[in-house]
């Protein structure tokens, strides 16, 4: 049986439940959980190496994907468009304008027909940082996962495709009254 370990376990085990969960956690599905906290890990580890890279450039991830969207579009884009297409929620795109934009990688200038708006645009600088990170990072994708025969990839893509949609379609139901302690004194 696999447990957690530090970030960086090189092993290809996945993590396990330990043996009593069926009996600690009554109606829970021990493989259920097994494929949530792998996916969890899996996830976790591979944004870390990704932000490993994108601190050489000072960047985080949430920077480089409003950066990477910017770059990639036909022309400037309002704040509420990079929202749209980012990973990154509409209120934290502004903060997120004013570090790259301190940084000279994109500049904001008054949209043209709706003064409450503004529109975002790549500096040629910001371009070549994010060409830069883009070919850096899918050379390091090929080099991680090299080891992985491309039939195993492609069969991990359609079970990682199926998941997201279970997830995506998955609901989570409110707290059971009964179950909330009381916030009083």
């Amino acid at each position: 049986m696999s447990t957690l370990r530090a970030k960086r376990d090189p092993s290809s085990e996945p993590v396990r439940v330990h043996a009593q969960f069926g009996q600690e956690f009554p109606g829970a599905d021990a493989s259920a959980t097994e494929v949530t906290l792998n996916l969890t890990l899996a996830g976790t580890v591979t944004i870390n190496r990704v932000e490993e890279l994108l601190a050489q450039y000072g960047l985080v991830l949430k920077g480089f994907n409003v950066l990477a969207v910017v770059t990639g579009a036909d022309g400037p884009l309002t704040p509420t468009a990079i929202a749209e297409r980012t990973f990154v929620g509409k209120t934290t795109v502004t903060s997120v304008l004013d570090a790259l934009e301190r940084r000279a990688l994109v500049r904001r200038s008054p949209h043209p027909t709706n003064r409450r708006s503004v529109l975002v645009a790549v500096t040629e600088t910001g371009r070549e940082v994010c060409q830069d990170i883009l070919r850096r990072l899918h050379a390091l994708e090929a080099q991680w996962l090299s080891a992985m025969p491309e039939p195993d990839r492609q069969e991990l893509l359609r079970l990682l495709g199926e998941a997201k949609g279970l997830f995506s379609r998955a609901q989570v139901p409110p707290r059971p009254a009964d179950q909330v302690p009381d916030q009083g004194g």
